[in-house]
């Protein structure tokens, strides 16, 4: 397993995992359109669109695995959900909702089909850059990869309330 750190300006409420090199399936202005509101994220081929509860810095953690992740109880988390992400070139961005996956260090992953859980955890965590003014609550978005082969959808493992962001 590999974990990484990041802190990404989630403008428009979004931060993007995506295949650093695709060019088509990846977010654009239709991606939430497609959305089921309760899933908290949006899916296209190449990318996964994390909604976030703070137009602001936010800190995500990446793990990274290779095979079966041995994953904490669901205790915890406010809402947790699973979907599927093709990363054909390898190389993985985490950015932004309007930062281009150019403008980032690629993380290398094997090309192929991934399994990915998105964790909403409550955290008195706060980035190195945050506004204490703006409105949201604080959450560390814990994402998790794993390589697989079928293709499972979207699912939900644990809803989270409804309103949550606003």
């Amino acid at each position: 397993m590999r974990i990484y750190r990041f802190e990404p300006y989630a403008d428009h409420l979004a931060v993007v995992l995506s295949d650093a090199e695709a060019t088509e399936r990846v977010f654009d202005g239709d991606t939430w359109d497609k959305a089921d509101e309760a899933w908290r994220i949006a899916v296209e081929r190449h990318c996964v669109v994390i909604g976030t509860a703070r137009y602001d810095y936010v800190p995500v953690r990446l793990d990274i695995w290779s095979g079966l992740p041995v994953f904490e109880p669901l205790d915890a988390y406010d809402h947790v959900v699973e979907s599927d992400v093709e990363f054909p070139s390898g190389k993985l961005a985490v950015t932004g909702a309007t930062q281009l996956p150019e403008e980032v260090e690629p993380i290398p992953v094997p090309a192929g089909r991934y399994r990915v859980r998105v964790g909403y955890l409550p955290t008195g965590q706060r980035p190195s850059k945050f506004s204490e003014t703006d409105p949201g609550n604080h959450l560390e978005y814990r994402v998790t990869i794993r390589p697989t082969v079928g293709e499972r959808g979207v699912r939900i493992l644990k809803q989270g309330p409804s309103p949550w962001a606003y």
